[in-house]
């Protein structure tokens, strides 16, 4: 059986740490084996002097020193218990500390942070439901923290600049005569023998894009570059008429004229 240190040092439970270490010196001037030559129960009560300071001393000790004196004196008073499990008689660490709390004894925010964290730790391990738990917090702690590095990403990342053009906006009136300069400047490449450009401005006049429509002179532009063997020239006289066709019906309307194929208007091969 262990002996009582509180009773040995002859100091209460709650004795505050300055306190604990006056009543280690009182004592162990009284036991030291230099002031009692040859008495060796003196020596022995010096050793345990020792060993109960060094016990009571150290947070992390005295807290499960306490927790053993608390359930000896509770076997103590009831000597039935003893032939009872251990797990079944021993209180939880959480009584423990709610007991010495009620006695008044602190042992400073560490201890009590450590005092909070043990009891869910040894329910953990003692208990299939303790996993199950750490399992769920751990899940969550994954799911949440993606949707907080986003978040916190996108407070820290500058908001974007809205899109501004460079230079004024052009007027209707500036449009007109930009595609019309584009216009001419097409047409004089044509007449200057382009076979690409001879068949671009042919569409155009085809179209009526800006220009008026005249689709005589449209297949005349695509005669000139077909001669020169552009072949998107010589589909277009293949499937453009120079005349509307013909609805069946005056409720029918006229069939548009089929489009080239890709790559065509580029002068490539239909």
């Amino acid at each position: 059986m262990r002996t009582d240190y509180y009773e040995l040092l002859d100091v209460a439970p709650t004795v505050s740490p300055a306190e604990l270490k006056a009543a280690y010196h009182r004592q162990a001037r009284r036991f030291h084996p230099d002031l009692n030559p040859g008495n060796a129960a003196a020596e022995e009560r010096f050793k345990l002097v020792a060993e109960a300071y060094r016990v009571l001393g150290d947070e992390e000790q005295r807290y499960h020193y306490d927790g053993w004196l608390e359930r000896h004196r509770r076997l103590s008073c009831a000597p039935e218990l003893e032939s009872m499990p251990h797990r079944v008689r021993v209180s939880s660490r959480r009584g423990a500390a709610r007991r010495r709390a009620r006695r008044g004894h602190t042992g400073g925010e560490g201890t009590a942070a450590r005092r909070r964290i043990r009891p869910f730790l040894l329910r953990t391990q003692r208990s299939p439901a303790g996993w199950v738990m750490v399992a769920v917090y751990a899940m969550g702690a994954f799911l949440v923290l993606p949707v907080l590095i986003r978040s916190l990403g996108a407070a820290a990342r500058p908001p974007r600049a809205a899109f501004v053009p460079k230079g004024p906006t052009p007027t209707a009136e500036q449009v007109r005569e930009r595609l019309a300069a584009m216009n001419a400047e097409l047409l004089a490449q044509a007449r200057a023998g382009d076979a690409v450009a001879q068949m671009r401005y042919g569409l155009l006049l085809y179209r009526g894009a800006g220009i008026a429509e005249n689709r005589q002179e449209a297949r005349a532009w695509w005669r000139r570059a077909a001669a020169q063997g552009n072949a998107a020239a010589q589909y277009y006289l293949a499937h453009c008429p120079a005349e509307e066709p013909v609805a069946e019906s005056a409720g029918q309307a006229a069939e548009p004229p089929v489009p080239a194929p890709e790559g065509a208007a580029d002068g490539a091969e239909p």
